[in-house]
């Protein structure tokens, strides 16, 4: 997988942080936060290159996302990685300590470790009996704040108690969804192969998902 390098790079690295990752089993606790910190932290970071005219990008948040979903449920190695990266960049707080990130970047082959490797188990199959979906709509961003969608699809009543939304925006002439469960991101964002706002049957890979359709 490519390298993304978000502005002067998102990708956060200590150096102390050694080892191959490896898909092994991981604490769900450990993983929830981790997950729960990922969408913050990448508002936030972007948010300040913005305002110290580092990336001036809109997508900016999007790819850090989908950068960081690398190190989410892929094992212990990868989450231990995932939760390095998050630690340094809060500590990145102002324009003149995250012109320094690059001092504690990952490299691009542990990244792509943890990107192609697998899931650790299958997700238990979800059926869902609330469904609903609009053209377009205004979803939560992972800082608390709202972003105007393209179009939306929610999963409610489910057999797990949780609630899933899949929102969608056009960025660059193309519609690029973002997987959210209880609110916390989730997955990795992508384009339907469609175009068009996503099924069930779309969502479940990206998403990382298994409910049922």
């Amino acid at each position: 997988m490519k390298h993304l390098a978000l502005g002067i790079a998102l990708a956060f690295l200590p150096a102390c942080v050694v080892g191959t990752p490896v898909a092994e089993e991981t604490k769900p606790t450990d993983q929830a936060r981790l997950r729960a910190d990922i969408g913050p932290m990448c508002e936030n970071k972007c948010q300040l290159q913005i305002q110290c005219g580092i990336d001036t990008r809109t997508d900016c948040p999007d790819e850090c996302r989908n950068y960081m979903a690398a190190f989410v449920d892929h094992g212990d190695a990868c989450a231990t990685l995932g939760r390095s990266l998050v630690n340094c960049a809060t500590e990145l707080d102002s324009c003149d300590t995250i012109t320094s990130a690059a001092d504690c970047d990952v490299p691009p082959e542990q990244h792509e470790q943890c990107a192609s490797a697998g899931s650790v188990g299958p997700p238990e199959q979800v059926s869902c009996d609330g469904d609903s979906g609009t053209s377009s709509g205004v979803a939560p961003t992972p800082d608390g704040g709202a972003r105007t969608t393209d179009c939306d699809v929610y999963m409610g009543e489910c057999s797990d108690n949780a609630e899933y939304r899949v929102s969608c925006r056009t960025v660059d002439d193309a519609l690029v969804c973002n997987c959210f469960r209880d609110g916390i991101v989730s997955g990795v964002g992508f384009t339907p192969s469609s175009g068009d706002c996503p099924t069930k049957a779309e969502i479940n890979e990206p998403c990382g998902w298994n409910i049922a359709h």
